[in-house]
């Protein structure tokens, strides 16, 4: 099917940021259990669709590694470390996420208004299209994840969620991946 909307998300043409699920700062998320839960079936789902993952770390030195249970589900994907709020703001991410030639950037991962948000936006002006996964983004306080949506949806990101976003990629339920898939989600 070459007819879809523009704004269902591809596998072929995606990657998927992981940013900044770092111990220290887990302690303090809200739902970061549950937050936890949907980031690994995302991650789990893109390596099972090979999507590639980057996950990134924000001064790790001081916050710690990304949390054991992302970091197993990430397997081998690159981890790179930044200062920056904005991944996009570090040459090495940059580098990275070109050498991927995908268009579209899904984003996930904490604190939704300052990384995620900031990462976004940075990519939409850089041209990338950007898928937002409301159920895998968190903050220490609800009201600053929703003012952060509602900001990147407005500014020309796609909100989406974690389910959705895996059956877009998949396009159909008779693939060798969609038990795989469907296994994650039970």
């Amino acid at each position: 099917m070459d007819t879809r909307h523009p704004t269902v998300a591809r596998a072929g043409d995606s990657a998927l940021v992981v940013i900044d699920c770092q111990e220290r700062l887990w302690k303090v998320i809200t739902d970061a259990e549950a937050l936890e839960r949907q980031l690994a079936i995302l991650v789990h789902g893109a390596r099972i669709l090979q999507v590639p993952v980057i996950v990134t770390e924000q001064y790790p030195k001081g916050l710690g590694p990304t949390v054991q249970g992302l970091k197993d589900a990430a397997g081998d994907a690159p981890v790179l470390e930044k200062m920056t709020f904005s991944c996009a703001g570090d040459d090495g991410f940059q580098s990275r996420l070109r050498g991927l030639e995908r268009a579209t950037i899904v984003v996930c991962g904490v604190e939704a208004h300052i990384c995620v948000m900031q990462t976004a936006l940075d990519l939409l002006a850089d041209g990338y299209a950007v898928q937002v996964v409301a159920d895998g983004v968190g903050t220490r306080a609800p009201a600053n994840r929703d003012v952060a949506l509602r900001r990147l949806e407005q500014a020309g990101a796609v909100i989406t969620c974690v389910e959705s976003l895996l059956f877009e990629w998949m396009e159909r339920c008779d693939v060798a991946a969609f038990k795989q898939i469907q296994g994650l989600l039970k």
